[in-house]
């Protein structure tokens, strides 16, 4: 027989289930609006290439090669070879500071952002720091979360609405992988905006918005 007592306490850590999921989406919203912002920026100031969206780099580097131009594609793999650098140096940078990992992550972040800024958008900061922005959270309570491969998480959303179609999916979790998408087309939409408006400059609300989240992640519960 269940006493009332187990009752309570189940639905308490439900309920604290419930808010870690609320917060860590908000979290992975405003990370992936951050990554946005950054992308587009790179991509208005570098004429087509990314700075987080490295599956559209592979994609660039590969007409480059075949096209034969051996100086576009030189410039393409420095970008994809700092983002890997940059993730990598984000999952030690993570691994180092444990709990403390995204406001440390953050900082990181935040200083990268304004020696782009610094240096006219120079555009290695700030793939190295797209890099290591991966490593700020993963997921969500039990919801998977991706920052800057929203590939990914259009994969998982569609994988839902499948799942949901063919009443495999008891909850509505799956609408939550949208979160990072919506996040990302927003703070493009704005740092597009800001980039037709003041140009170069525009780097600086991100290293800004970087540097509250980090603040911001110091007084919270942070994800893993």
């Amino acid at each position: 027989m269940t006493e009332p007592a187990d009752v309570a306490r189940g639905s308490t850590n439900r309920g604290g289930d419930v808010a870690d999921e609320a917060r860590g989406l908000v979290l992975a919203a405003l990370l992936s609006a951050l990554a946005g912002f950054v992308d587009v920026i790179g991509y208005l100031h570098l004429s087509g290439l990314f700075v987080s969206f490295m599956s559209g780099n592979s994609t660039q580097l590969a007409a480059s090669l075949g096209q034969r131009d051996l100086a576009e594609a030189a410039t393409i793999a420095e970008l994809i070879a700092l983002f890997v650098l940059g993730a990598a140096a984000g999952q030690v940078l993570a691994g180092f500071t444990g709990r403390r990992h995204m406001t440390c992550v953050l900082i990181a972040v935040a200083l990268l952002l304004a020696i782009a800024a610094a240096l006219g958008t120079a555009p290695e900061p700030m793939v190295f720091a797209m890099g290591i922005l991966n490593a700020s959270m993963h997921r969500a309570g039990s919801i998977p979360v991706s920052l800057t491969f929203v590939t990914g998480v259009l994969v998982r959303f569609g994988q839902g609405v499948g799942d949901f179609l063919l009443r495999r999916s008891t909850g509505w979790k799956w609408l939550a992988q949208a979160t990072p998408w919506v996040g990302l087309i927003t703070g493009a939409t704005i740092g597009s905006a800001f980039y037709m408006q003041i140009g170069d400059a525009a780097i600086w609300v991100p290293a800004s918005l970087a540097g509250v989240l980090a603040a911001w992640s110091a007084v919270i519960p942070q994800p893993d």
